[in-house]
């Protein structure tokens, strides 16, 4: 396992957030923390209603990115709260095994703050130094033109669109493909 240090980063807030590997013993406070900012998103393709995993199965799923070599999760905290989280999935597959998804949410109160580019950074390091890893790539709503902005300040670089994506309300929304080598 690739060790990741905790890191941390100093918000344009002003605040003092540390990033670090999830653990099992997270579970609990990371799930309370997808389930209030889910519904709180615009961009994230989840409905609050489809976030079914109990603490148990959390904790599996915390478990998971510390037993895959091209996997990781880690945790924004702030006062002992988890404020956010970020996670490469890496795939199973061997063929794609050189491959990770990015996955990523924050409270809203946390969003423009500086804390997507923190957490962003760090999951992209720690991707530069695992020997399994050739590219990350991640998914975004076109017209979610911060995101957009942050992944290419990162390095991400357009991959092509899928108009139609993602239905919402009755309303269609197109999504990005980005990639970045490392």
């Amino acid at each position: 396992m690739i060790k990741f240090e905790d890191q941390s980063h100093e918000l344009k807030n002003g605040k003092k957030v540390v990033i670090r590997r999830a653990e099992v013993r997270d579970a609990e406070k990371l799930l309370e923390c997808i389930k209030t900012y889910v519904p709180q998103s615009n961009y994230i393709p989840k409905l609050e209603q489809e976030i079914k995993l109990n603490v148990e199965q959390e904790a599996e799923w915390i478990n998971s990115f510390r037993i895959n070599d091209n996997s990781i999760l880690l945790i924004a905290e702030y006062d002992n709260q988890i404020i956010g989280n970020i996670d490469l999935t890496g795939n199973c597959r061997k063929i794609m095994e050189h491959t990770a998804v990015v996955g990523m949410g924050m409270l809203q109160e946390w969003r423009n703050s500086g804390l997507g580019t923190a957490l962003l950074s760090s999951a992209i390091e720690w991707a530069k130094l695992n020997p399994v890893l050739e590219l990350v790539w991640l998914q975004v709503y076109t017209e979610n033109k911060i995101a957009i902005n942050l992944y290419r300040k990162i390095g991400f670089k357009e991959n092509g669109i899928i108009k139609n994506f993602f239905k919402q309300d009755g309303r269609h929304f197109d999504n990005l493909t980005m990639v970045i080598n490392v």
